[in-house]
């Protein structure tokens, strides 16, 4: 089975270094989302072919997915830990092909389809 590799973008007025670690280690501790996120370095966003830069505002993750378990796991997780925070969050969902999809404090479908698509489409099932 093939992993889809994606980045999640937090955008928010303001998000910490410790937000985002807590962002991570929530997810990570989904079973199926276990071992497979990771922070983004700012060495790694200066090598992004688009040429995006991150700021204080803008905060990345990197998930591999490898399975429709992983997708319900994360799109059911994020709507809740955004719902916990004070300030309204967004975090958009890209695809390595540059697709992408924003899952709210309130709305998740769009990103679910998304993925769950990207992902039959990596494992010829599309």
């Amino acid at each position: 089975m093939e992993l889809l590799d994606i980045r999640l973008r937090f955008i928010a007025e303001e998000i910490t270094a410790k937000e985002l670690v807590q962002f991570q280690r929530q997810l990570d501790s989904e079973p199926e989302l276990r071992g497979r996120v990771q922070r983004i370095t700012a060495d790694e966003l200066s090598a992004d072919p688009e040429g995006r830069m991150g700021s204080s505002m803008t905060q990345l993750l990197a998930v591999s997915l490898g399975s429709g378990g992983a997708v319900s796991a994360l799109v059911t997780v994020l709507p809740s830990l955004l719902r916990a925070r004070r300030s309204d969050t967004t975090v958009e969902v890209t695809l390595p092909d540059g697709r992408s999809a924003k899952i709210t404090a309130v709305s998740a479908e769009d990103a679910r389809a998304l993925l769950e698509s990207a992902l039959r489409d990596s494992n010829g099932q599309g």
